[in-house]
């Protein structure tokens, strides 16, 4: 029997070779042979290759801008340039701060302008149209996410909207109120006091009180509350604003007879006097009313305002690209909250005065101090170091200050809306 197999085996190995060279043979022949020269032999596999390489390459560019890429800024519209805008920190956790940390009365007031400028910023003195058919907008079906927010925090049922026994104008960052007007201690000039006790005026009630009656004489078409809001500018002005030296146009942080009398140029102070006067003056040439017979009043305003940017500006010299904790003292730190606020204050009077503060001077400037101050935001949004609020004249500077947090904020609306405005120039 072995032998048997051992004859059959060649045989049997043979037909199986046959059989190979006639099914390679019948391949061959159903795929004729092309060449690279001939496109009219190309198999149709290959004619349609470099269409799917370039589908592919498509699909991975439309993917990689929609879900991985930066889209890039989009200016065809306003409502598009704030939606594709990158403020190159992580503002909404700078966000998620200044909610956790404000518990303050003009902390929550101040967070809470902040936030509407940087979500719903059409609704703002800063908008296009704040005030349609010379009215307040309505809030209709949809509240302002600032709104919601700072409904959690007041009270409707006391003389203000907030518990506060030490002052009076830190209320009022949450609105006006008919205590400020007319039981509140007013300076020997007239000025409203920023204390309850005794009669004294701090620069920080500039972004309190003004701001307010401005907007409320808008809801109540009350004119005179508007001229009211002006007049208590210039009575601060003239008590704590400096006319001479190298620190002419800063302004005096707090003047009166207590023991917390500070007669440095506080630079946060500087801020809250200045974006207070700015959102007061945007409010008065919004309002077709009060900007027709109030021009003198808003050429004022940004005469005021640009003394203390011009203040600012001279005065700045720390190496950390910082505005100092005291301006034109450097005994001082350069810190990042009054640093906001003033860059802040700067994009805004270069969309609402450009032929004035969209020149150089001030944008250069100002985009100098935001890249100084995103410079020292961590990933927490934080922004560092950054003067005690409750200890301005402490020499350690702050890890987390709500109000700093709030300022951050500003700032990156505020370049925002000069970026949308076609006023600054786009970022790189």
């Amino acid at each position: 029997m072995a032998e048997v197999r051992q004859r059959k085996t060649p045989a049997a190995a043979t037909e199986k070779q046959e059989t190979d060279s006639s099914t390679t043979a019948d391949v061959q022949a159903a795929e004729p042979e092309w060449s690279w020269s001939d496109y009219g032999s190309w198999p149709l596999s290959v004619r349609w290759a470099p269409a799917y390489v370039a589908l592919i390459g498509v699909f991975i560019v439309v993917y990689y801008v929609t879900y991985v890429g930066d889209p890039g800024l989009d200016m065809s519209s306003t409502e598009s340039c704030i939606a594709t805008f990158n403020y190159t920190f992580r503002i909404n956790a700078a966000r998620h701060q200044a909610e956790q940390l404000s518990t303050h009365s003009w902390e929550l007031g101040t967070a809470g302008e902040a936030i509407e400028e940087l979500v719903d910023p059409q609704k703002t003195v800063f908008g296009r149209d704040p005030f349609p058919n010379d009215k307040i907008p309505s809030q209709g079906l949809h509240l302002d996410q600032a709104l919601i927010w700072l409904y959690q925090k007041i009270r409707t049922t006391d003389q203000t909207l907030f518990d506060d026994d030490f002052a009076v104008s830190d209320p009022a960052a949450l609105g006006a109120e008919e205590n400020l007007l007319n039981e509140a201690p007013r300076y020997i000039n007239g000025a409203i006091s920023h204390r309850s006790e005794v009669a004294e005026l701090w620069s920080d009630a500039v972004s309190m009180v003004p701001p307010f009656l401005a907007y409320y004489g808008v809801a109540m078409n009350d004119m005179n509350m508007i001229r009211t809001a002006f007049r208590q500018i210039q009575l601060y002005r003239d008590v704590l604003s400096i006319n001479r030296g190298p620190k002419k146009g800063l302004w005096k942080h707090i003047v009166g007879p207590s023991e917390l009398a500070d007669e440095g140029c506080w630079s946060t102070g500087n801020g809250w006097a200045a974006y207070g006067m700015v959102r007061t003056r945007a409010t008065i040439s919004a309002w077709r009313p009060s900007s027709e017979v109030m021009t003198e009043e808003v050429k004022k305003l940004d005469q005021w305002v640009g003394e203390i940017l011009d203040g600012a500006i001279e005065t700045d010299d720390d190496e950390s690209g910082l505005l100092r904790n005291y301006l034109g003292d450097d005994s001082w730190f350069g810190e990042t909250s009054g640093t906001s606020l003033l860059t802040a204050t700067a994009y805004r009077m270069a969309v609402l005065k450009p032929e004035v503060f969209g020149q150089q001077k001030y944008l250069s400037w100002a985009d100098h101090k935001r890249e100084a101050v995103i410079e020292r935001v961590d990933d927490d949004g934080f922004a560092k170091p950054a003067v005690d609020p409750l200890k301005h004249s402490s020499r350690k500077p702050t890890e987390s200050s709500p109000e700093g947090e709030s300022f951050l904020l500003m700032m990156g609306a505020a370049w925002r809306d000069c970026v949308c405005a076609g006023v600054c120039p786009p970022p790189a």
